[in-house]
């Protein structure tokens, strides 16, 4: 049996026996104060009864009235009532209930003739006894006085009995209540003798394994008796011991396996005690004491490490006594760890190490702290590496010229030694057109070039100018005060410097810059504040694209955190799904029949409402966001043309704008493919709107890229021809199905023929390329009118209807209804 089980038992047992004691203990005092309740009845009948008699004797020796003669028979009738549950065990009860009854009757009896006076005789009312009564009154008296000693006799009778049996019962409980007791400390004794019978053998066989086992006997085993928790335990316990015997034997491997790899580290370590005496070394720190001719045989073993630093001399002498002082902390307890690097040059190779003490046990509060280990690692490559990047770390590897570090020293070392000059300009130039360079000669052209344009640098400007290289294109340049040439004329021999071609063995690259400067001005900034500015003030060249510089203000700050807020807000707006689409018609021109539409992008911001294409989307283009938004405008598009179809709408073309920077990520042609197959529309369904400015990034990807999509089914229409970078070749070369002539040359129409001119000849190009043509712009029955005359049969512009909500633009398909909504003038009238 389990120990626990017969625990349980033994506690149930005990708790039962327990309860049985508590039970019989209630159960006899319950007996016993009936006892003692049925004992005080007795008594208290008993004074009744006494008091009864005296009532007798008092009743015969003077008259009583009626009231009192009947309360007499009353009471008597209830002291025979209280009798009578003890007549059938007791007879004195039955027999002092019928002495009761004589002396009622006697004295009934009496009272009778003393009513009836006539029947006295002379002789009864003259013969008179000691109490002075009549004869016959005497006679009765000694009855009932004879009847109230039986009835006295018989009642002591009665309580006699009533307390042998009262006393017997009490003995008899008594006796219950020890032998119960008795048998719940048997009970007791007899659970606990087991459980400890059970334990103290079992536990002493522990007992006695553990201290052998702490003696070091590692063959010692507890026998395993039963299948109680002690058995468990002995067998837990010699598991314990296997596992310890096999953690033994692993870690003596793991010892020898350290050793063997403290030994191959390429460190030089030596373990100390307390005081810093060398008590072991490992195989490097042998190697290099034989090595550099160290004649002692136990290679510093015995000797105090301490000393040995405290005794240099020569010329490490400092670094080694302050490896001795930091080792003297060590071991104090005052720091866990100390670490030096320090030269150790021999006389034909320089060399350096790195000492680091550590503490045995870092951390541990211990009497006995066993001392410390000492590393010293060869970082003589790393010291000769970092000598090389230090040379490096303010040079350009590729012109030489100073680094955007190397800037920022030679920068401060001016201003440390000239003074700060308001009229002294710092600029930032890169160079137009590198990319096409490098495409267009390979990378290794452009790079002889950006060398030649290092020295050439260097050639044309004065001495104290300085000049450095930030990054592929990018040349930064100090130039000094002037006195005979003010910063623009300074700024416009720079750019020459840069407008003469480049000659590279048969190659010649013509090559232009532009930048962004700041004049250093009377409030003095530190270098890597210049160079922001300079910065921002290129960025703002970059996005105009029409002047070779922009000198920095704090307004082009503000317009750079702006743009850094929106782009927060953008990313915040894709999450939060602050977009949607709005859809403008195009519209046969000779019938205002809706043939399609173009999805146009709106931004609900939640703080400035509704935000138009031309506020957010050049934000998008430069923070690489562009391409998150284009995908959710197609994804959309598509899903609201797939609604409109399963509402059985006419079918109409969506136009969906396309930037040139979701082509430069080069999964443009999967993403609508993918756009096309989640929402189940017919890819002639879509049409792709693509600006002419993509072909300023033409390539051959590029080219692949909208080959794919024309291939796939997608219309693919040019926007805005005649603005741009488009030529007829590239019209050859690219297969649009569509062009859109630009609404600058539609709403000038009417007042200029050569925008007259030019629409004409858009169109017949794209007759000739077999391309729809889609004029935007139009605005009133007039334009609508010439365009119709020129052969133009599809237009799209407020004439018709501004951009629609989606609900809006849904109900225009509903209702088949023809634009514009008003009236539509016939194309032949004003």
């Amino acid at each position: 049996m389990k120990l626990l089980r017969l625990s349980l038992i033994s506690i149930v047992g005990c708790l039962l026996g327990l309860a049985i004691l508590v039970l019989m203990g209630v159960y006899s005092l319950s007996k016993m104060q009936d006892r003692h309740d049925e004992l005080a009845s007795l008594t208290a009948l008993q004074s009744r009864i006494d008091n009864f008699s005296v009532a007798s004797d008092n009743l015969l020796l003077q008259s009583a009235d009626p009231a009192l003669w009947a309360a007499y028979r009353d009471e008597a009738a209830a002291i025979q009532a209280g009798l009578t549950p003890l007549a059938e065990e007791h007879p004195g009860a039955q027999r002092a209930i019928r002495h009761i009854g004589y002396i009622v009757e006697e004295l009934s009896r009496f009272y009778a003739r003393q009513d009836d006076r006539s029947s006295v005789t002379r002789d009864d009312r003259l013969s008179s006894g000691p109490l002075a009564l009549p004869l016959r009154s005497q006679i009765i008296m000694s009855q009932v006085a004879g009847y109230g000693v039986a009835m006295d006799t018989a009642l002591q009778e009665v309580v006699r009995q009533r307390q042998e049996r009262i006393a017997t019962a009490t003995q008899w409980l008594a006796i219950g209540f020890a032998a119960a007791a008795g048998l719940f400390g048997a009970l007791c004794v007899v659970s606990f003798g087991l459980i400890f019978k059970r334990i103290n053998g079992p536990l002493r066989a522990l007992s006695h394994a553990a201290r052998r086992a702490e003696a070091g006997e590692h063959d010692v085993r507890v026998p395993i008796v039963g299948s109680d928790e002690f058995a468990d335990l002995s067998r837990t316990f010699n598991q314990m011991l296997d596992q310890q015997d096999t953690m033994v034997e692993t870690l003596s491997g793991a010892l020898a396996t350290r050793r063997a790899l403290i030994d191959s580290l390429p460190a030089h370590i030596a373990l100390l005690d307390g005081a810093g005496k060398i008590l072991d070394v490992n195989d490097q720190w042998r190697h290099f004491a034989t090595a550099n001719d160290f004649l002692d045989s136990t290679f510093g073993v015995g000797s105090n490490y301490l000393s040995v630093c405290r005794a240099a001399v020569g010329a490490c002498a400092d670094e080694a006594l302050d490896a001795g002082n930091g080792l003297q902390d060590v071991l104090n307890g005052n720091r866990d760890s100390f670490t030096l690097e320090y030269p150790c040059h021999s006389p034909n190779q320089q060399r350096w190490f790195r000492m680091m003490a550590s503490r045995l046990a870092p951390g541990q509060e211990s009497a006995g702290f066993l001392g410390a280990v000492v590393m010293h690692v060869d970082i003589t490559e790393r010291k000769l590496a970092e000598q090389e990047l230090q040379r490096q770390a303010y040079q350009d590897p590729l012109t030489g010229l100073v680094n955007r570090l190397g800037f920022i020293e030679a920068f401060s070392r001016h201003v440390d030694q000239h003074g700060w000059n308001p009229q002294d300009i710092i600029v930032l130039l890169d160079i137009r057109e590198m990319r096409n360079v490098n495409d267009a000669h390979g990378y290794d052209i452009g790079d002889r070039m950006l060398i030649k344009m290092a020295r050439r640098l260097e050639k044309h400007l004065c001495d104290h100018t300085l000049i450095g290289r930030i990054s592929g294109d990018q040349f930064i340049l100090f130039l000094p005060d002037d006195q005979a040439m003010g910063p623009r004329e300074r700024l416009d021999a720079l750019a020459e410097i840069f407008h003469r071609p480049v000659r590279i063995g048969d190659i010649i690259i013509e090559i232009g810059a532009r930048g962004g400067y700041t004049l250093l001005g009377e409030d003095e900034r530190s270098a890597e504040t210049l160079l922001h500015e300079v910065e921002i003030a290129l960025h703002e060249t970059r996005l105009h694209d029409r002047h070779e510089f922009y000198r920095y203000n704090r307004e082009m700050d503000r317009l750079a955190q702006h743009r850094i807020d929106m782009t927060r807000d953008l990313r915040r707006a894709l999450e939060d799904d602050q977009f949607e689409l709005h859809y403008q018609p195009k519209v046969d021109l000779t019938t205002g029949q809706v043939v399609g539409c173009e999805a146009l992008i709106r931004w609900i911001h939640p703080e400035r409402g509704m935000q138009m294409p031309g506020q957010f989307i050049p934000v998008a283009e430069q923070s690489q966001l562009i391409g998150p938004i284009g995908n959710w405008v197609l994804f959309q598009a598509c899903r609201h043309l797939r609604e409109w179809q399963d509402a059985g709408l006419d079918l109409v073309r969506v136009s969906v704008n396309v930037s040139v920077e979701q082509f430069r990520l080069g999964d443009f042609t999967r993403k609508v493919q993918e756009a096309l197959e989640i929402h189940a529309i017919v890819p002639s369904a879509l049409t792709l709107e693509i600006t002419e400015s993509v072909f300023s990034e033409e390539s051959e990807a590029l080219r692949r890229q909208i080959n794919d999509l024309h291939a796939l089914g997608v219309r693919l229409s040019l926007d805005d021809f005649g603005t741009g970078y488009s030529s007829l070749l590239y019209l050859q070369q690219y297969p649009f199905d569509e062009i859109k002539i630009d609404m600058g040359f539609v709403r000038r129409i009417l007042d200029e023929p050569l925008n007259r001119n030019i629409v004409s000849m858009i169109l017949g190009i794209s007759q000739v390329l077999g391309a729809d043509t889609v004029a935007e712009g139009v605005e009133n029955t007039a334009v609508r009118d010439v365009l119709l005359e020129l052969g133009c049969r599809i237009g799209q512009g407020y004439y018709y209807s501004m951009p629609l909500e989606v609900e809006d633009f849904r109900w225009l398909l509903e209702k088949h209804s023809r634009l514009p909504l008003t009236p539509l003038p016939s194309p032949g009238g004003s």
